[in-house]
């Protein structure tokens, strides 16, 4: 065979460096061991998903910097559970001792759950409350100002007064005597959580009175998992804290409260994802050392396995924490990838050595012969799998990106590692001088059986390969797309639970888009909105939108509330005397009218007012916080957003074409929902996988050629790395697993994976001259390995997040496909080549 492209000296001089540096060489790895450890502490968790795609793209990014600006990342939701054998004036008891408990905390900034959890809070919205109406209410209100309907109000206010009410509540009745306020709160959408306010307690409770919210803001960002982590602890000792204080005052056992939102999520994610990695390094590690001892038969060969494979995930993981510094949901299985692709070079290796030894050779002469011969293929494999990750390097995707670089390099390192550390460990277990004391032994797990017999039986080997291929071909044609990258969150996470729960309960089962319009201040981004709304309402018909919430939900436009100062003006003369009137009712009903002076002073204010609304006027009232869900501002602009409901199940891909043909006609606007990115990072993904997929292809090739001598010999090994992708994705489509924003990128990996099973059976066949039971015995070792792969990979199914699930069970199959066409169809080949 050609010299070929790598150094083939560079694996005999490492292995020989090894053996005759042992204590060196096994010293430098335990200080590899303690530098890792001394760096894991630089390492950060970084559990925001948004971080895993695409940079520098422009949907992306307008999506980024719209949930930047009216998400709810950094809003802390407490949920307290009502029990419906325990009435709600109890139970809003305990919830303001616990607000007041979390108002004198320095950890945070500020907490609502009801508007009227100060009544004089409500004094501002009382002052303007008539041109918060539309007209159809305003002639509701102006209909109950006459005597008659006076004299309905006091006896309501009566009946209101004699029922148990809170301190809170019966103050509201004095200031609110009209009941203008709860016509108000019903418009709202409140702070960002996209609910409305009960009107007639003032609290964010769903209709069903499961749950009732509180929304606090922490003084630092949720990003700050240190901060989370105090955050938590603190609240955990406030609610256990004024539920013992509740019950010294004789209260019964406390609701049940349990927190969501961003803070919440990020911890868990946090947990989740350092757990990943913990489980997946030791599940695999676990895993393939107990099928390297079923292999070899021999208990010394697992620290043959075990300390090069420790060594090279401590180098990966100080490569990692010096050049990217930190981990997230993708490249915390880097652990489980290295050493489930790492393990194939000390399988393949060992097995070298274990065959010479078993021929009588001696230590030395076993472990020259391993770096002599096997290494030139073990170093051709760990560079055609390190690029094949590189390539991921090509991909916008930054969580592919990072777990490409990391990957790659950690094989690159690991293969190293082994060279060195492996001839080290030998040298200094084996027994020195004897040529077999106890017999070595490798399993073939039937792989043996399979290459003899269809070296044996060739062309009947290439009908059924045909065949199976053929079925399965079929199956490819049954694969399905899943583009919810919200699919791609744990569900194991409870705080991503509880929220769902809260979103159903009231009723939030579909996730809006969010129309931003942009302006130099807050007239030119509200003019921008009230621009396109009338658009946008005539699409809200059940098949394009099901909703529109603006911030004309709260404060209607201009033009309507000058239609409600013209009909105050023409209500002017039936209006005269009303404060005389009121106080009359109040007085026939046993109230006294003084007790109401202060809410009459207020509703007669509002009926005085004739100067429309702007935001400025909800400045220090209730609503103040609910600004915030439609007006934001950022980069020296002034955003609006118009949330788009669409139907419940429907437009999951994008927004529909009617939506979008309107969009196009207003360029200064910005879409963004969780449907508008799918959409585009579908498109972006399949490009991706594409480029990277070829080019992993179309490097290995070359590496092939240059090494093996020549392109024929280079096709003859990528052909069942080629056959074997149709067998993966045929039965990801038999079994309905589907396709995704990770997996797809499985099919770059399994170009590293499978190829070195081709790999290294064309070098053993060219070595050999052709030698049938030397290409057995090399089978027995790609068995091994590709067993030990499947249980790397294997450790990905573990894993709480979706998408690494579907990584591990998609390389599985692929591993699985390419090792038994490895073992099997490229023999074949090469046996009928050699007939012909």
């Amino acid at each position: 065979m050609s010299r070929g492209l790598l150094p083939r000296q560079l694996p005999l001089f490492l292995v020989r460096f090894g053996r005759l540096h042992p204590r060196s060489v096994v010293v430098a790895a335990v200080l590899a061991w303690i530098a890792a450890g001394l760096l894991a502490s630089r390492v950060e968790v970084e559990t925001d998903i948004l971080s895993l795609v695409p940079r520098n793209n422009p949907v992306v990014e307008e999506f980024k910097e719209t949930v930047a600006r009216f998400g709810s990342v950094d809003t802390l939701l407490v949920v307290v559970h009502l029990d419906p054998e325990r009435s709600l004036e109890t139970t809003l008891d305990f919830v303001d001792r616990l607000a007041s408990s979390l108002r004198d905390w320095d950890l945070i900034d500020w907490i609502e759950y009801r508007v009227d959890s100060t009544a004089e809070a409500a004094v501002p919205l009382l002052d303007r409350a008539t041109l918060f109406l539309d007209p159809e209410e305003l002639e509701e209100v102006l209909a109950e100002l006459d005597n008659k309907g006076l004299e309905e109000t006091a006896v309501r206010l009566r009946a209101q007064l004699v029922a148990p009410q809170s301190v809170v509540t019966k103050d509201l009745l004095r200031l609110d005597p009209a009941g203008l306020l709860p016509k108000i709160l019903s418009k709202i959408r409140f702070g960002g959580v996209g609910v409305r306010v009960d009107p007639e307690t003032g609290c964010l409770i769903d209709s069903g009175h499961r749950f009732l919210l509180m929304m606090a803001k922490p003084t630092s960002p949720a990003q700050d998992l240190k901060f989370d982590r105090m955050l938590m602890e603190g609240l955990a000792e406030r609610v256990a804290a004024v539920g013992e204080a509740w019950r010294e005052d004789g209260g019964d056992e406390p609701p049940q409260v349990e927190f969501t939102g961003g803070y919440v999520v990020a911890l868990d994610d946090a947990r989740l994802i350092t757990s990943d990695m913990i489980v997946g390094l030791v599940s695999s590690l676990v895993g393939v050392m107990l099928l390297f001892l079923l292999a070899f038969r021999r208990r010394a060969a697992l620290v043959f396995a075990f300390f090069p494979l420790v060594t090279g995930i401590a180098l990966t993981f100080a490569f990692g924490a010096i050049t990217l510094g930190r981990i997230n949901s993708l490249t915390s299985a880097f652990g489980g990838l290295v050493i489930g692709l790492g393990i194939d070079f000390v399988i393949v290796l060992y097995a070298r050595y274990v065959e010479e030894r078993r021929s009588g050779a001696s230590n030395e002469e076993a472990v020259d012969a391993m770096g002599r011969y096997t290494g030139v293929g073990v170093l051709l494999g760990a560079v055609t799998t390190a690029a094949t990750f590189y390539a991921f390097l090509v991909t916008d995707f930054a969580g592919l990106w990072e777990l490409g670089l990391l990957t790659g390099t950690g094989i690159l390192l690991l293969v190293v590692t082994v060279f060195l550390l492996l001839p080290a460990l030998l040298t200094l277990i084996q027994p020195r001088g004897r040529t077999g004391e106890r017999p070595l032994y490798l399993h073939s797990f039937g792989s043996d059986l399979l290459c003899r017999w269809s070296l044996r039986r060739p062309k009947l080997t290439i009908v059924i390969a045909c065949l199976i291929t053929l079925i399965l071909g079929f199956g490819i044609g049954r694969l399905k797309w899943d583009d919810d990258f919200r699919n791609m969150r744990s569900g194991d996470n409870r705080a991503i639970q509880l929220r769902q729960e809260v979103m159903d309960a009231f009723d939030l089962r579909f996730s809006p888009m969010v129309l931003r319009c942009d302006g130099a201040d807050e007239t030119e981004a509200l003019a921008g909105c009230r621009e396109i709304l009338p658009h946008l309402e005539k699409l809200v018909d059940g098949e394009n939108l099901v909703g529109v919430d603006t911030i004309a939900g709260i404060i209607p436009s201009r033009a309507v509330q000058e239609e409600l100062i013209a009909r105050l003006e023409e209500a002017e003369p039936a209006l005269e005397g009303v404060r005389g009137r009121f106080e009359t009712a109040l007085r026939s009903n046993g109230l006294n009218p003084t007790a109401f002076s202060e809410g009459i002073d207020h509703l007669v204010t509002a009926l005085d007012r004739r100067k429309p609304l702007s935001l400025a006027d909800l400045e220090d009232t209730p609503l103040a916080r609910v600004v915030d869900r439609y007006v934001a501002v950022g980069d020296g602009e002034v955003s609006a957003a118009i949330y788009l409901y669409p139907p419940v199940g429907e437009w999951r891909r994008g927004a529909s074409p009617a939506l979008r043909a309107l969009i196009e006609r207003y360029p200064g606007t910005v879409l963004a929902g969780p449907n508008i990115i799918s959409a585009e990072l579908r498109k972006i993904v399949w490009d991706d996988a594409l480029r990277a997929a070829v080019l992993g292809m179309i490097v290995v090739f070359i590496l092939m050629w240059l090494d093996l001598g020549g392109p024929l010999r280079a096709l003859l090994g990528l052909l069942p790395l080629v056959v074997g992708m149709v067998w993966m994705l045929g039965a990801m489509g038999l079994l309905g697993l589907r396709l995704n924003f990770f997996n797809i990128f499985v099919l770059t990996m399994i170009i590293g994976i499978g190829v070195d099973y081709g790999i290294h059976l064309l070098h053993r066949w060219y070595e050999s001259g052709g030698d049938h039971e030397a290409l057995a015995e090399t089978a027995k070792a790609i068995a091994v390995a590709a067993l030990t792969t499947m249980v790397g990979f294997g450790s990905l199914v573990l894993s709480h997040y979706p998408g690494l699930r579907s990584v591990g069970a998609a390389a599985i199959l692929g591993a699985f496909s390419t090792a038994v066409l490895g073992i099997a169809l490229l023999p074949a080949l090469l046996s009928a080549k050699e007939e012909l």
